[in-house]
């Protein structure tokens, strides 16, 4: 079965898959190049970079390096995403954890104006208990001053 290949150039190329299935996996193997990376290539093209490396000390090592980089790349990725993963749960825990604290803050808000409504009620209570209270002893005095008035003894 053949297999086309679009390249960059927008030249055609036709290879074996059984044969790029093997450069692939011979890449990944002996110099550890990616198959997401190798499988761009046409087999022929997989076939060249094996020689180019094989026979060349500097690609060897170019690539070597190249490899390299990408393995640290590719762990920095995962670090970040689970970096990224842990701060989004953190955030949606944060996110909830202020939700309930917004929540709380409200009911102690209208617990607060209820108190509030309440203790003004007894105030006013209290103070009309007050008033009458002391009406009543103005009333008392009042009394008692006309009736020391009428028991005054006259002392001429």
């Amino acid at each position: 079965m053949l297999k086309i290949d679009y390249f960059y150039s927008k030249k055609i190329m036709i290879s074996n898959p059984e044969k790029t299935q093997k450069y692939e996996d011979e890449l990944k193997e002996k110099y550890g190049i990616n198959k997401n990376i190798s499988n761009q290539l046409s087999s022929e093209q997989q076939k060249e970079i094996l020689q180019l490396i094989e026979n060349n000390d500097a690609i060897s090592k170019l690539v070597r390096g190249f490899v390299v980089k990408n393995k640290e790349l590719s762990n920095n990725n995962r670090k970040i995403g689970r970096q990224r993963e842990d701060a989004k749960r953190k955030l949606n825990y944060k996110e909830e954890e202020n939700q309930e604290l917004a929540t709380k803050v409200s009911q102690l808000r209208q617990e607060l104006k209820i108190l509030k409504q309440i203790s003004y009620s007894i105030l006013t209570d209290f103070k009309k208990q007050l008033t009458q209270d002391m009406l009543s002893r103005s009333e008392i005095i009042t009394t008692v001053e006309e009736l020391m008035k009428v028991f005054k003894v006259k002392t001429n």
